[in-house]
């Protein structure tokens, strides 16, 4: 008896330390994040408080596992082109780098974000659709690629928020429908 309870002690924190280093991989994510929206466009109190959001969501939905760090790890992945197209657009129409944009968002850079953020719904939905658990998976997946966009849409204000925010709801809702019909097609 002494021996299955000690092994399955070894078992349990196998187990839990798994889940904390997955966890822990999660803010070291939000954290390179955080630096790689620093160094490409301008910081406000927006921008620390979303990648706090973005390590703690990163954090508990790694810690959680199955469906939720699959969709996280997507959302991430789904994130980085609205987090990097804007300061590209920003830099190839006005030839210059978005830290030195001015404190309004420009027309091109909220068109980024939203249609970066369409983009990567669809494809969030639709890969969403395939998984063990859909649900599960599409929620992780919008939360952590919104506070991705965030990073970058939401310095630039209200606008490029709602854009990337609205984006990829609308394109995950479109990806999902789009996949559902084909599975049943």
């Amino acid at each position: 008896m002494a021996r299955s309870d000690l092994a399955l002690r070894r078992v349990h924190r196998a187990y839990e330390r798994a889940h904390i280093a997955a966890a822990a991989r999660g803010i070291a994510i939000a954290a390179g994040l955080a630096v790689l929206a620093v160094g490409l466009h301008r910081t406000s109190h927006a921008t620390w408080l979303v990648a706090a959001s973005l390590a703690a969501s990163l954090a508990a939905l790694g810690w959680r596992g199955g469906a939720w760090r699959r969709g996280a790890v997507a959302g991430v992945i789904a994130g980085l082109p609205p987090l990097v197209a804007p300061s590209v657009v920003y830099a190839l129409s006005h030839g210059g780098h978005c830290a030195t944009c001015e404190m309004g968002a420009t027309w091109s850079c909220m068109l980024t974000c939203f249609g970066t953020g369409s983009l990567v719904g669809i494809f969030v939905g639709y890969r969403a659709i395939v998984d063990v658990a859909p649900r599960q998976f599409a929620v992780a997946a919008i939360a952590a690629a919104a506070l991705t966009g965030l990073l970058s849409c939401g310095t630039t204000g209200l606008g490029g928020a709602i854009g990337v925010v609205f984006g990829l709801v609308a394109g995950g809702v479109t990806g999902w429908v789009v996949a559902g019909r084909a599975a049943h097609v």
